[in-house]
């Protein structure tokens, strides 16, 4: 029997448990790219757009409006200090131990990036999200307290502009990469409006219904729209201002991909307990995951090394190895977040902007923002 949907600590649970799903996905693109396939193709249309969603979803206009610095000074704490801080030890460990990994990036490029605010050149680190996230919530806020008192017809008009503007500037500096993803910026506002409107609509109850099969005809009905989009839109990687064929197309597969995890979600937090505790405990997790996980991928060739498999082998069939790389984004940095980051002060600055790790929800976008 199902739980009553109005359960206080579930309705909060579901936001966490979307978190949890977003991050998998996000793990599990990262795992598989530079290959780009129906997986990448299919999942890259919406896994960033969740965050960016959640984060309009969980946005109090009446809590933040008009304490725009006192919302940006927090956030900043939140997304920028991780994205500063970690820069910087990228870059040292680079001079530091030159040659120990093996990877496309270089000190240079490094800093290359940290000036340029996007690459390296033809490339981005997985960093490029924090700031984005933070300057697109930030544009958010700051349109939503200019046009508070404006009819919706004037605020929905935000949602042509911001795109176009976005395509527009992209344009402008293609081949190159937009400086400090100013185009993604913008795109991410878009997201975070439409999380806001939903918002606006259903507050941030479940979205479900008391029908099982409603629900499930909903998803399915769901998939069978965002395959189609997201076919047709192709391969999407915002970190590099790739926002596929048509912006959009984007926007609409971003949006159903995002609304059918949130479907989901709600089913998972009314209906099991088990999963929902695991996928809890991931979104609450989800920011210093996102940013420890790539680096467990270094972790495989050498792994591989020690069960015989040669180099040139390895790189050979280095698509073959991506559940490998998933396995290892997950536990490993879940490890390194609840036993380490969680537990020292340093590394909880370092990875959160914040001290007191130990008794608040992770960001990516904060929970606390219902109230």
């Amino acid at each position: 029997m199902s739980q009553p949907l109005d359960s206080t600590s579930k309705r909060a649970d579901w936001l966490d448990v979307s978190k949890g799903i977003g991050i998998l996905l996000v793990i599990t693109v990262h795992s598989i790219i530079p290959q780009i396939n129906a997986i990448t193709t299919h999942l890259s249309s919406f896994t960033i757009p969740i965050f960016f969603i959640l984060a309009g979803l969980t946005y109090n206009a009446k809590r933040h409006r008009y304490k725009l610095k006192e919302f940006a000074v927090s956030r900043g704490r939140q997304f920028l200090i991780p994205y500063f801080a970690l820069y910087v030890i990228i870059i040292v460990l680079f001079f530091l131990l030159p040659n120990v990994v093996d990877t496309y990036l270089t000190p240079d490029l490094m800093l290359y990036s940290l000036f340029y605010g996007s690459g390296p050149p033809t490339q981005s680190t997985h960093l490029w999200f924090l700031p984005v996230l933070y300057f697109g919530m930030l544009l958010f806020a700051g349109l939503d307290r200019l046009f508070a008192k404006a009819p919706r017809a004037t605020r929905f008009s935000l949602l042509l502009v911001l795109p176009l503007t976005a395509v527009a500037i992209n344009s402008l500096f293609f081949p190159n990469l937009v400086p400090w993803h100013f185009g993604a910026i913008l795109v991410s506002a878009t997201f975070v409006f439409i999380g806001n409107e939903m918002r606006e609509v259903n507050g941030v109850k479940f979205w479900a219904t008391e029908s099982r099969i409603k629900d499930l005809l909903l998803i399915v009905s769901g998939v069978a729209v965002l395959l189609i989009v997201s076919e047709l839109n192709g391969f999407t990687d915002i970190a590099v201002d790739n926002i596929g064929v048509n912006v959009w197309l984007y926007l609409i597969a971003g949006t159903i991909g995002t609304s059918l995890v949130f479907v989901i979600s709600s089913q998972i937090a009314i209906l099991t307990t088990s999963i929902r505790k695991s996928l809890v405990v991931l979104g609450n997790a989800s920011q210093e995951i996102y940013e420890v996980h790539p680096f467990t991928f270094l972790l495989v060739p050498p792994l591989l090394l020690l069960f015989g498999w040669t180099t040139a082998d390895i790189d050979a069939a280095y698509a073959l190895f991506w559940p490998l790389r998933f396995f290892l984004g997950v536990t490993i940095s879940v490890i390194v977040v609840l036993f380490f980051i969680r537990k020292n002060q340093i590394l909880s600055l370092l990875f959160t902007g914040s001290y007191k790790r130990m008794k608040q929800k992770a960001p990516i976008p904060n929970i606390d923002e219902q109230s």
